[in-house]
């Protein structure tokens, strides 16, 4: 049988199942009680699901919303009570939600004069640097839009940017330093040993050193030197798109300085 649509005022069993599977997940609210009432704060926290998710966060849980929170909610390991997930725990939802913004932005694309997916880039700059912009940042002083914010002064990358935002909204607190150019929080920074490649875990944060870029690996492939498909921000046209291990551009340990942060 198909999960009922629910909004705002809706009542009964099936507000009560929902409730329960949100309280499961990461997230930065407060947990509902679960009354069988969607009340004004099951709508907040449905609109946080929906947004963290690329999908329309208008508070209405339709099929889509209840795919995705049906999705999630298989993937929690069994027997581990709500909101007490292990950091390692959460890379599933790391990696879900980075899948999700996959072609959200591109800057070559204009949505009632604006480019595809500013909102959520300044969304992402709030939520992952505690730092604001508006659309301004984006523009050249002639008038055109551009992809790296103007911030103190300087165009800023935001492939970090963008890793660490689906970290902290799988519940992981890092956040990135705007100032060192480096996620902080539960991680580690890999450099080369004997057990390097072995360590590699998906959802892990690599970097190179061209552009000082910054990734999230999603499958690391066989052998010391293994190529790997990553989800990468910031690319051509401000584009966040996967990149297949058998790409010419996949990213591979041993080459261009290749580390990577695991969670600890």
């Amino acid at each position: 049988m198909a999960n009922p649509t629910l909004r705002y005022a809706s009542k009964g069993n099936d507000v009560v199942r929902l409730q329960q599977g949100m309280n499961l997940l990461p997230s930065a609210q407060p947990r509902l009680t679960a009354d069988g009432v969607y009340g004004t704060k099951t709508t907040a926290r449905v609109r946080e699901f929906q947004s963290a998710n690329s999908l329309t966060p208008d508070g209405v849980v339709g099929p889509l919303t209840w795919d995705l929170l049906l999705q999630l909610l298989a993937q929690l390991p069994a027997g581990i009570p709500p909101g007490t997930l292990p950091f390692d725990a959460l890379r599933p939802f790391v990696l879900t939600i980075a899948q999700k913004h996959i072609g959200s932005v591109d800057f070559l694309k204009l949505v009632n004069g604006r480019p595809r997916g500013i909102d959520f880039l300044i969304e992402m700059f709030r939520v992952a640097a505690n730092t604001s912009i508006t659309d301004a940042a984006f523009k050249l002083p002639n008038g055109a839009w551009v992809q790296e914010p103007l911030i103190g002064g300087q165009r800023k990358s935001w492939c970090g940017v963008f890793a660490v935002y689906c970290y902290r909204m799988a519940g992981i607190p890092v956040f990135w330093d705007m100032v060192t150019g480096r996620p902080v929080g539960p991680l580690a920074l890999n450099r080369w040993r004997p057990t390097f490649a072995a360590g590699i875990k998906p959802a892990d944060i690599g970097a190179v050193r061209s552009k000082s870029h910054h990734f999230l690996i999603e499958t690391v492939g066989a052998g010391p030197v293994p190529r790997m498909t990553t989800i990468d921000g910031n690319q051509p046209a401000g584009r966040i798109d996967r990149i297949p291990s058998g790409s010419g551009e996949a990213h591979q340990v041993g080459v261009d300085n290749f580390n990577y942060y695991s969670l600890i």
